[in-house]
């Protein structure tokens, strides 16, 4: 018998996405800014992901605000986002609570603010499971198993370009509509997550520690 969602848990994986990791709004996208961008370098789907691939660790602060129709006011969080090749992800949220989630493999553990853990098998929660391992793909430059989950729309140039994913299943539909993906060269400075619900995250990272 599958235990019900926690809803730290969901709330934590959730702005997790990443996700990743753009705009000052879900459609805050300016198509005529990487058209106006210096042409220097041509970007393809392929190149990127092997140089994302390239990074077996990365490590960044970011800054999250996610943005409800309930609320006038973004929820706004501040921590440092770590990932180690091949699925290590793990979020420190530093403001405006201590929160630490870590996915390793199939696993989820979080920790609250007194380092209090609970571990969830993704295996449980198919939908989140896909989402999650969509970030590593990203971040891994998994581009097999990123075909399998999403449909990808890469646009821009080497110095600034963009990337759309849209889940394929109808499980990860449920919860997510789009992550879209801003980066420079070969760092991912933005990442916009947007619920099915029209609500959505934005986390702005700073340019990668590695």
């Amino acid at each position: 018998m599958k235990r019900e969602l926690n809803p730290t848990f969901y709330a934590l994986s959730i702005t997790l996405l990443i996700s990743t990791i753009i705009f000052h709004s879900a459609e805050a996208f300016d198509d005529k800014l990487l058209g106006e961008s210096n042409q220097i370098c041509a970007v393809d789907l392929r190149g990127l992901m092997i140089s994302l691939a390239d990074k077996k660790e990365k490590s960044a602060q970011f800054t999250e605000e996610k943005f409800l129709k309930i609320l006038e006011k973004p929820l706004r969080s501040e921590g440092t986002l770590h990932f180690q090749a091949p699925d290590y992800l793990e979020k420190i949220t530093a403001k405006p609570e201590k929160e630490r989630l870590v996915v390793k493999s199939e696993l989820v553990t979080i920790f609250d603010q007194q380092d209090v853990s609970q571990t969830l098998s993704l295996d449980d929660y198919q939908p989140l499971k896909e989402l999650l391992n969509g970030i590593r793909f990203i971040l891994s430059g998994n581009l097999n198993a990123l075909k399998k989950y999403y449909e990808l729309d890469l646009k821009g140039n080497c110095n600034q370009w963009s990337l759309i994913l849209v889940p394929i299943s109808a499980p990860a539909l449920d919860i997510i509509d789009r992550i879209i993906i801003l980066g420079e060269k070969d760092n991912i400075e933005k990442i916009t997550w947007v619920d099915s619900n029209g609500d959505f995250t934005v986390m702005t990272l700073e340019k990668e520690n590695s």
